[in-house]
């Protein structure tokens, strides 16, 4: 253990804020890498300590039991856990957040400190959704009451039981390029049912990711709020969709008694465009004019694309000729390429005409490439071009090049996004 008189300490603020040009300080400020932080008043700090703890501070969770109502846990502490603080949240909700976070969540969240350990003790003051996955996280302590290891562990909670055997018949009417019709037909035992599309996985992403913004315990929940409900057969067309991709349409039933059943879940295939053979994308400059950006006339580089009629969907970019030489290679695989995720605006599939803001005398690279039916990409066809010289005269070459924001086909989630519930404070009772 080593200690630091303030005398020292101050030398090192000194020498950290000569860098900042400034010596007027009266805090000592300690950051976390989580974001938050403590201040200190400089007169009142006697010395700052150091030391080391080996072993790791943690509190270790079991769960034994798990109902609707209840659910029973034992928690053991490694040595040099001085205690620990516990909270549960739907697993959805933190799944994105690393162990730095939850610490500061659970610390946030929890208004008890334990300092034992318990061998079967009942988690209060939650409620519980069913057929939802939830995960009780704990923060160990030490002997300086420092939040350190995260330990969880994720349950499922039981399906409550459902009056007869709610299902939505779904029935596919018509499935097209750019849209698709299905009829949905509840059975007698649906009270009510709601529906939703996406594309494959895109539901999924969308629910891990907005799960902690809205609340969402469980998918069910999401497909309610995004979806639209119905308590009759009902005939629905999607519009706007893309051509050649694979979406999902998910549909959550009530039974009589309000009861969520186990959502459904049907896949379909857009019909795609194009043909077996080479895809191709012609590139047209057009006219270099001063145009509206943003409430300032600059100077913009118009430019065409249009697919041949073996593309199913296609690609472009515009580059620096400086910056697109130095890794075209790289440059050409990222643009023949599939999203790694499913995202709105990676492919096109028909002609566009957009510009680019580009000053004048600037050496560029346009670059477009399609791929067929079949999924085979065509080759890139690139085309090289310097904006004129001339067009204002006190601009300097571009340093960069500014694009505008395409309008592409999109489709909308229809349905309300309610508020965020409040969770009770989760607290262990027992021994």
């Amino acid at each position: 253990m080593k200690k630091f008189i303030l005398a020292v300490l101050s030398s090192i603020m000194c020498l950290s804020l000569f860098a900042q040009e400034t010596t007027d300080v009266n805090r000592l400020i300690m950051y976390e890498k989580s974001g938050n932080f403590k201040g200190y008043i400089l007169d009142k700090v006697d010395y700052i300590e150091f030391d080391k703890i080996d072993g790791e501070v943690a509190a270790d969770v079991v769960v034994s039991e798990v109902s609707l109502d209840k659910v029973i846990v034992s928690v053991t502490r490694t040595l040099d856990c001085e205690a620990f603080k516990l909270s549960c949240f739907p697993s959805a909700r933190i799944a994105m957040y690393g162990d730095d976070v939850l610490a500061s969540l659970v610390d946030d969240d929890s208004e008890y400190i334990y300092d034992k350990d318990f061998e079967a003790a009942e988690m209060a003051g939650m409620e519980f959704e069913p057929s939802t996955d939830y995960t009780i996280v704990t923060v160990g302590i030490d002997a300086y009451g420092v939040l350190c290891d995260v330990r969880k562990v994720e349950f499922t909670t039981p399906s409550m039981p459902l009056v007869g055997d709610p299902q939505v018949e779904i029935i596919e009417v018509d499935v097209q390029q750019y849209q698709y019709t299905f009829t949905f037909k509840p059975n007698a035992d649906v009270s009510k049912f709601s529906f939703v599309t996406g594309e494959k996985g895109q539901l999924q992403s969308q629910y891990e990711m907005f799960a902690p913004m809205f609340g969402f315990s469980n998918m069910g929940q999401m497909i309610e709020a995004w979806g639209i409900s119905s308590t009759a057969d009902t005939t629905y067309t999607w519009t706007n969709m893309s051509p050649g991709t694979e979406y999902e349409i998910l549909v959550q039933a009530w039974d009589a008694a309000g009861t969520m059943a186990p959502y459904q879940t049907y896949a379909l295939t857009t019909t795609t465009l194009g043909g077996d053979g080479v895809a191709e994308v012609e590139i047209t400059l057009g006219d270099y004019v001063m145009a509206d950006w943003g409430g300032e006339m600059l100077p913009s580089q118009f430019i065409t694309y249009i697919p041949n009629d073996q593309s199913s969907a296609y690609r472009f970019s515009v580059y620096m000729a400086e910056n697109y030489d130095v890794d075209a290679d790289a440059i050409k695989a990222e643009l023949c390429s599939e999203p790694p995720m499913p995202m709105t605006g990676w492919f096109f599939y028909d002609a566009i005409t957009t510009d680019y803001q580009i000053n004048p005398n600037t050496e560029c690279v346009v670059i477009a490439a399609a791929k067929n039916a079949k999924g085979e990409w065509g080759p890139v066809n690139e085309v090289r071009f310097t904006t004129p010289a001339e067009a204002v005269a006190d601009m300097s070459p571009s340093k960069n090049i500014a694009k505008r924001a395409i309008k592409v086909n999109k489709a909308s989630q229809p349905g309300t996004i309610p508020a965020v519930p409040s969770q009770g404070k989760v607290m262990l009772m027992g021994k």
